[in-house]
């Protein structure tokens, strides 16, 4: 038990560094022209910062169950019509001999600039207990449709990935 709640301090700890990492004074700031012309590029995603997603995934007889927090890095990655991510989260995956808690840190990149958008992720996961514990290879990968609209606060995300297998997941961005 005390091997569980230092691991979930940790996460929340990463997941305080990461709100706490990037001071935006967005409200404060005028845009100069270079700015302006940002805004208005074709490959920009006005998408908001941060995003909270939970969700669940069902693979045969394995069934995760997951939250993460994701924060955009960049709305025009190397001047083209992606944007890039990061991702931290946890989750629990149930299977036929029981159940694994883990954690996953993934970077990602997202495509498209209205409604639709597709997702790739690749990175780290750990199974830090259970059945699953040190005979799956630490691996973190996805690809998916992302729908959310510019603007608009909720996210559903759907798709294939490694921790959480045939997903679907609901959320919000602020």
């Amino acid at each position: 038990m005390k091997n569980t709640t230092h691991d979930f301090v940790i996460i929340v700890m990463l997941i305080t560094l990461c709100f706490l990492a990037d001071s935006t004074l967005a409200q404060d700031v005028k845009p100069n022209s270079s700015d302006e012309n940002i805004l208005n590029d074709s490959t920009h995603i006005n998408l908001d910062k941060n995003c909270m997603y939970g969700g669940i995934g069902f693979l045969l007889l394995y069934a995760p169950a997951y939250i993460y927090y994701e924060r955009k890095l960049q709305d025009s990655f190397l001047k083209t019509r992606f944007s890039s991510f990061i991702t931290v989260g946890a989750g629990i995956a149930a299977h036929w001999e029981g159940s694994s808690p883990y954690i996953s840190a993934k970077y990602g990149l997202l495509l498209g600039k209205n409604k639709a958008h597709l997702e790739t992720a690749l990175g780290l996961s750990y199974f830090y207990s259970g059945d699953l514990q040190g005979s799956i290879p630490p691996v973190a990968i996805s690809i998916g449709y992302r729908a959310h609209k510019p603007g608009e606060k909720y996210v559903f995300r759907t798709g294939v990935s490694w921790p959480e297998s045939i997903y679907a997941s609901w959320g919000f961005s602020f």
